[in-house]
């Protein structure tokens, strides 16, 4: 039974087992870790629950992106399906499976200790694969899905305090600011890499994006686990601090980064509510990101001239499924 460090788990089998192909079945899928396993090993990916999914059109068209482009091909399956396995193939034969809870999605791979994954014994191997099979004779290509807009739930457009607002609820949506709240960008967590320049071990480029209670507060199911850091008590000290991501977000022009909700906000019956969210491995890669979007130069801070020039000074985050957001950061 395997609990932790789940994506390198799937990523890297191929290299203990000898297989050449990859079948994953799986509940909800990340693009983050099709990416990644496209570039290891011939890969097919079946998006079991899509009909359930706040798929959007940026979504599906990376998926056909993907598919066109790499190793990796994504299906679509008709009817609804939640099961989680995944099959190893050498020359079109079995020569393992690993199954359980864990979706192949960033957030299903990296919250260790709760999913899980375990091995199918030899003797189901043929009634496993012919489930998958089953499966896959009841699915369709991505780039065969006639993509239909989903009706938007009621757009509420509602303040929460004088820098954010909740867009919808369904799907859950809301425009995060990326100012402190005092409203000023040079002691925002965007600036937090400007602390190298007297001495802080932080690259220049590192930043993260505040997270102010009243949007967990009004719109918990937005965030990982309604919101609640599930790391705080439980030995997350500084040792074991941000092992891995819990999140990924796709931008609005295809840039998908790994990201890691974290820091300790104000407490709640169950528990601290998460206080920010900034990119995984590195730390400054969403920094670079938003310098590139604005047009500014690597390590530069960022100025209210800037976003005004820009357009916008706010993130636009929606969740498609569990752990897998769309992040609209276009300009004016």
């Amino acid at each position: 039974m395997y609990t932790e460090d789940l994506e390198n788990l799937i990523l890297n089998r191929h290299r203990k087992n000898n297989s050449d192909e990859l079948l994953i079945l799986g509940g909800f899928i990340g693009i983050s870790p099709i990416e990644k396993i496209a570039t290891e090993i011939k890969s097919t990916i079946i998006y079991g629950c899509m009909k359930k999914s706040n798929l959007n059109l940026q979504q599906h068209n990376k998926y056909l992106s993907i598919t066109n482009a790499s190793n990796a091909e994504v299906l679509y399956k008709k009817n609804y399906n939640h099961s989680k396995i995944y099959c190893w193939l050498h020359s079109n034969q079995v020569v393992e499976i690993i199954a359980g809870s864990a979706n192949f999605s960033t957030s299903g791979l990296n919250n260790d200790y709760q999913e899980s994954l375990f091995d199918v014994p030899e003797k189901d191997y043929e009634k496993t694969y012919d489930y998958l099979q089953q499966s896959l004779n009841d699915c369709i290509p991505c780039a065969e899905h006639q993509f239909i807009p989903q009706k938007k739930g009621l757009e509420l457009n509602s303040k929460v305090n004088n820098l954010d607002k909740i867009l919808s609820k369904t799907p859950p949506s809301a425009r995060l600011s990326l100012r402190s709240s005092k409203g000023t960008f040079h002691d925002s967590g965007i600036n937090v890499g400007q602390k190298n320049l007297s001495g802080a071990h932080v690259n220049i480029n590192d930043c993260y994006v505040p997270i102010r209670v009243e949007i967990i507060d009004s719109l918990p199911e937005l965030f990982p686990n309604n919101g609640i850091h599930t790391k705080v008590g439980a030995g997350y000290g500084k040792a074991a601090k941000k092992k891995k991501p819990n999140a990924e977000f796709l931008f609005d022009d295809g840039e998908v980064i790994d990201i890691s909700f974290e820091q300790i906000g104000p407490k709640r019956s169950n528990g601290y509510v998460y206080k920010a969210f900034r990119s995984f491995r590195p730390n400054s890669k969403l920094g670079e990101y938003l310098r590139r979007r604005l047009g500014l130069e690597s390590g530069v801070p960022f100025e209210e001239k800037d976003f005004i020039r820009y357009g916008r000074d706010h993130i636009d985050l929606t969740l498609l499924d569990e752990g897998i957001y769309y992040a609209d950061f276009s300009g004016s």
